[in-house]
């Protein structure tokens, strides 16, 4: 709608310009035609208060900017932010998240990756309705995070998810995404995120969902079987699998269809659940078994076409990362990098991995520095001295 009206803009004033040669040449030339005159300047002074009109509603643009950094204007109105809210279904978002345990291993370490993930949506995408965080009952209540805010953001207890108590606590985050239609309050369409997954650019509801509620996937489809040779679990119904590699983006969900699914596959989801951590004998990544029964029942077409401008950082680091990060900040600022992650690969030393979740503080910060309402400002646990 904007590149139209711009266009429209520099079309009057091109009208304008050739209006004002014209009646400045016939002056010149001595015309007598007093009312061909009066109508020349009838038509100019429209052209002029359509073109004052037009130029109220943008502003002037450098040449050699790039036309994201125009959307991030617009998307960062608050205009904009009601009228998404206003004239779009509600959709909220789903982290899970494991705690803060020490001594945990590189998969499992607490890099402030939630609370800038978080931030991320809060500043980005604002027209989000609901932030859940689904913990377990024994994890603490992530410290940053008010007590009392304005309830956009949900610490949720995710065992209370579960029909079994022995399901839960669980560190297998298949098995909670095994539970999340259960949720209660939770929107029909929602986008469920990594807590190691960041937003960097303002992306409207349609970068997610097509215009009839469709997820949008940008991942080839890939055939591959979910249960290659194992037979152990052959007498249960279970979906077949085709999305063989994902990236990790954000993932677009449809809650009315996940409970379809759960009615035609309940074995299947059953023993998902079953398991508290990881089980390497199958792949049970249910978020893209989800995704395959959505492209089964029509309501899912993978976008290979479409560029989703997702980064992500290598896995391996130097010792002194400082400059790397330098280098990202720069990078994540000035290209069309939409969404990026940043997975947990750093020093195993107990001297040297301190500085280097410094620098990724430092990271975030310049990133996502404006503390939200939701947030404690400067946490006691954050301190480096």
């Amino acid at each position: 709608m904007w590149r139209t009206n711009y266009k429209k803009l520099i079309q009057t004033a091109t009208f304008l310009f050739f209006f004002i040669l014209i009646i400045s040449q016939a002056r010149s030339s001595g015309s007598k035609d007093r009312e061909c005159d009066s109508v020349l300047e009838k038509e100019i002074e429209t052209l002029r208060q359509e073109y004052k009109a037009l130029k109220k509603e943008y502003v002037e643009v450098d040449q050699e900017t790039k036309v994201f950094e125009i959307e991030k204007s617009v998307l960062s109105n608050e205009r904009n932010k009601h009228k998404y809210q206003q004239e779009n279904e509600k959709i909220d978002v789903v982290f899970t998240w494991g705690g803060i345990i020490k001594d945990m291993d590189l998969r499992n370490r607490y890099n402030y990756e939630l609370q800038f993930s978080i931030r991320s949506v809060h500043k980005y995408l604002p027209w989000v309705n609901k932030i859940y965080v689904l913990i377990n009952s024994d994890t603490d209540y992530p410290y940053w995070i008010k007590r009392e805010q304005s309830g956009k953001i949900l610490v949720y207890d995710r065992c209370m998810l579960f029909e079994k108590s022995e399901h839960c606590p669980t560190f297998n985050t298949f098995a909670v995404f095994s539970v999340l239609h259960k949720i209660e309050g939770l929107s029909k369409k929602f986008i469920l995120i990594d807590d190691d997954v960041f937003i960097n650019q303002p992306l409207t509801p349609d970068y997610f969902f097509t215009k009839e509620d469709f997820p949008r996937v940008f991942q080839p489809h890939v055939r591959s079987k979910i249960y290659k040779d194992n037979t152990e679990f052959s007498e249960i119904k279970r979906p077949e699998y085709k999305y063989a590699r994902f990236s990790h983006l954000p993932k677009p969900m449809r809650k009315d269809l996940i409970i379809k699914f759960h009615e035609e596959y309940p074995d299947y989801a059953k023993l998902v659940q079953s398991h508290l951590k990881r089980y390497k004998k199958l792949s049970e990544e249910i978020s893209m078994i989800y995704y395959e029964y959505f492209f089964g029942q029509g309501c899912l077409k993978p976008e290979e076409k479409i560029d989703s401008k997702f980064y992500q950082i290598p896995h391996k680091h130097p010792e002194d990362i400082t400059q790397e990060f330098e280098d990202l900040y720069e990078h994540f600022s000035t290209r069309n990098i939409k969404t990026f992650n940043c997975n947990d690969d750093y020093s195993t030393d107990e001297e040297l991995y301190p500085k280097q979740r410094k620098v990724l503080w430092d990271f975030y910060m310049k990133l996502y520095p404006e503390t939200p309402d939701y947030e404690i400002p400067n946490p006691d646990h954050v301190n480096y001295s």
